[in-house]
């Protein structure tokens, strides 16, 4: 009964409020639907180059696309305006990319945000971004880090601003333990990537508590 209701709200929303492509506005047959012209420009999954520094806490990053487009549209109209309408579109993205990473980690782990910004939004949005791509793949989400104290938000920082900025913000959660994550492999997630100072500060938290291996990986980057 729940897939004949489900069905027909699908039904009702499209005729209603008919599907378009995010990149370029052209009628798409189904919500999330992209055309294949600019799905296939857009969704280009790339390893990301690391410094040395980065190496030491994170063993690699990939990204699914590039910030600068349509992901980075969609990422901004989520985060900021809200817009959870454009998940099924990130979900489309995300499906397209055909990451090798089944079987590959024993748990994924979402960058915090602090208590008060979460409260604030009302959501992370990197949960809501992979959490559909994570149920598919069969990499359970775990999320053990916290944002322990306010950090200034990133945008607009130079790279030794930023990873100042996030020095030591970053902790297991309240009552994790720490064993528990030893020998384990983990794939760090986050909605974007520029410098890496976010996600380098996370995954050495996550190395301290034992992890094996921490790789990243982000909806989009700049690189």
């Amino acid at each position: 009964m729940k897939a004949f209701f489900d069905s027909l709200r699908r039904m009702v929303l499209s005729f209603a409020f008919p599907a378009h492509c995010p990149a370029c506005g052209a009628y798409a047959e189904e919500r999330g639907a992209w055309c294949a012209a600019c799905l296939s420009r857009t969704v280009r999954p790339h390893r990301l180059a690391l410094s040395d520094k980065q190496l030491a806490a994170l063993d690699e990053a990939w990204a699914v696309g590039l910030y600068d487009g349509p992901l980075g549209d969609l990422v901004r109209a989520l985060k900021y305006r809200k817009k959870r309408a454009v998940l099924p579109q990130i979900e489309t993205a995300l499906g397209a990319a055909g990451l090798p990473f089944g079987g590959s980690f024993d748990f994924a782990v979402p960058v915090p945000l602090h208590a008060a910004k979460e409260r604030e939004r009302g959501f992370n949005q990197t949960v809501l971004i992979f959490s559909p791509w994570l149920e598919a793949t069969g990499i359970p989400l775990l999320p053990v880090l916290a944002r322990g104290r306010k950090t200034m938000p990133q945008y607009g920082l130079g790279e030794r601003e930023r990873m100042a900025n996030v020095r030591d913000a970053f902790c297991l959660t309240e009552g994790e333990a720490a064993g528990r994550l030893s020998g384990k492999r983990l794939l760090l997630l986050d909605d974007i990537m520029t410098t890496g100072a976010t996600l380098t500060a996370c995954a050495g938290v996550l190395k301290t508590a034992g992890a094996k291996r921490v790789a990243a990986l982000v909806l989009a980057s700049d690189r």
